[in-house]
């Protein structure tokens, strides 16, 4: 009877854990930064979404999931051309480490301002069981820009507790590398460009974003520059 009940127990604890594991943990997307980016546009970055309203229309809004077995677009503004809009696994994306994720909004634009009311970003199992989601904090108006396809972006990533729970629920399962990333997205007062949407991994070397994943403030570069001038001079001295 005893040997039962333990079995029966262990069925239970099993199934609660498969459960946990089965449901998506949620979390915050935060801006971290804005970036002044060149040379990233279409196709040569990892973009997963890619939306384009109507001018003059009120909103503008798109998504790309994954069944398990295909992307699924939806929103009339979202643009379905070749690198537009697709899901892409962390793999391709070289995204080891949840601390690392980066969501890249580029916005082309004629008036230089945009209001980014909704960002979500979606990590689906090879199955399409939505393992993970991350939305924006809070809408984020009148985000400054610049005109031409990939030249201003805006840098969004986790904070250091919700990267690590995302660490434990996604990045620590067996082939986590095949997990896919979609996005939706929904944008406001903008002028009929279009809006792109990428997934990068920090700690790795991509157009417009360093490999430390931060840019250096100019003041620090000069800080940076005169520690180097005053070591050389030091060296010289004691030659």
């Amino acid at each position: 009877m005893l040997t039962k009940i333990t079995k029966s127990l262990s069925t239970v604890t099993l199934a609660g854990v498969l459960m946990t594991a089965a449901s998506a943990s949620q979390a915050s997307l935060i801006l971290l930064k804005p970036e002044n980016f060149s040379g990233t546009g279409l196709g040569s970055v990892n973009t997963v979404l890619t939306i384009q309203g109507a001018n003059k229309a009120s909103t503008e809004s798109g998504a790309v999931s994954f069944n398990g077995t295909s992307d699924v677009i939806t929103g009339s503004d979202t643009k379905t051309g070749n690198s537009q809009t697709q899901t892409l696994s962390l793999g391709s994306l070289g995204i080891n480490d949840a601390s690392s994720l980066r969501v890249v909004f580029n916005a082309t634009e004629n008036d230089n301002l945009i209001d980014l009311t909704g960002l979500t970003l979606n990590i689906y199992s090879t199955t399409g069981t939505t393992l993970f989601t991350a939305s924006l904090d809070k809408a984020y108006s009148g985000l400054q820009t610049l005109s031409g396809i990939g030249n201003s972006g805006f840098v969004f990533g986790l904070n250091a507790a919700e990267a690590a729970e995302a660490q434990q629920n996604v990045f620590s399962l067996p082939n986590f590398m095949d997990a896919r990333v979609g996005l939706s997205a929904t944008a406001a007062s903008f002028s009929g460009g279009n809006e792109t949407f990428f997934v990068a991994n920090s700690l790795t070397q991509q157009p417009g974003i360093p490999a430390s994943g931060d840019v250096p403030e100019p003041a620090s570069l000069l800080l940076v520059g005169a520690g180097l001038g005053a070591a050389a001079l030091s060296r010289r001295k004691k030659a």
